[in-house]
C-alpha cells in the first residue's frame, strides 16, 4: 500500500526518498496523537523526505517528528507560533491547545505564505484533512475525507491550487 502512495505523489510531481528500511514512528507523536489513521502510519514509516520540485511544500517525517531534522521548520512551527502570538490572551491559548490537540499537521508549505494540510482527530470529523493558514492557523478549511483521498487528489493534480 505504500508503496503506491510514494507512486502517486511522484506522479503527482514529489520528489520521494524513501527509507531503506522502517523505522518505529515516534514515541512522542504516538504519546500524543493515540488515534492516528492506520493508512497514515503506515505511510509514515517508509519514507525519508517528501518535497514539492522547488521545496517549498513537504511532509512531515517520523525525522522531523523526533526533532532529528534539518529542517528549519519544527513538525509543529505553526502551533508555535499561534501559541506565541496569543500569549497574552488565556481563553485565545485554551482554543489553541484545544486545536493542536485533535489535528497533527501531516504537510507544512512555505509557497504562498505559511500553511498546512493536517488530520483531523475529533470523533465527529475522524481522519478528515483540513488546511490552515497565516494569520489564524486554527480557522480550517476541510479539503478531503481521508488520507487516501488526499494522495489521490495530488496524483491527480487537483489540490495544486489549494496549497
Amino acid at each position: 500500500m505504500k508503496l503506491e502512495f510514494y507512486k502517486k505523489l511522484t506522479n503527482g510531481g514529489f520528489k520521494v526518498v524513501k527509507n531503506l528500511k522502517e523505522f518505529e514512528i515516534s514515541k512522542k507523536i504516538l504519546e500524543r496523537y493515540v488515534n492516528l489513521p492506520a493508512e497514515y502510519l503506515i505511510f509514515l514509516r517508509g519514507f525519508e523526505s517528501i518535497t514539492n520540485m522547488s521545496d517549498t511544500i513537504w511532509f512531515n517525517s517520523n525525522n522531523d517528528f523526533n526533532a532529528e531534522s534539518d529542517n528549519e521548520f519544527k513538525w509543529n512551527e505553526f502551533e508555535l507560533l499561534s501559541l506565541e502570538w496569543s500569549e497574552d490572551d488565556d481563553d485565545e491559548l485554551i482554543n489553541i491547545v484545544d486545536f493542536w490537540k485533535n489535528h497533527i499537521p501531516i504537510i507544512l508549505s512555505v509557497k504562498d505564505g505559511f500553511q498546512f494540510l493536517a488530520i483531523c482527530l475529533e470523533n465527529e470529523k475522524y481522519g478528515e484533512i483540513v488546511h490552515g493558514r497565516e494569520p489564524v492557523f486554527e480557522d480550517v478549511t476541510k479539503i478531503c475525507n481521508s488520507f487516501n483521498e488526499l494522495i489521490y487528489l495530488f496524483e491527480k493534480k487537483e489540490i495544486e491550487n489549494i496549497i
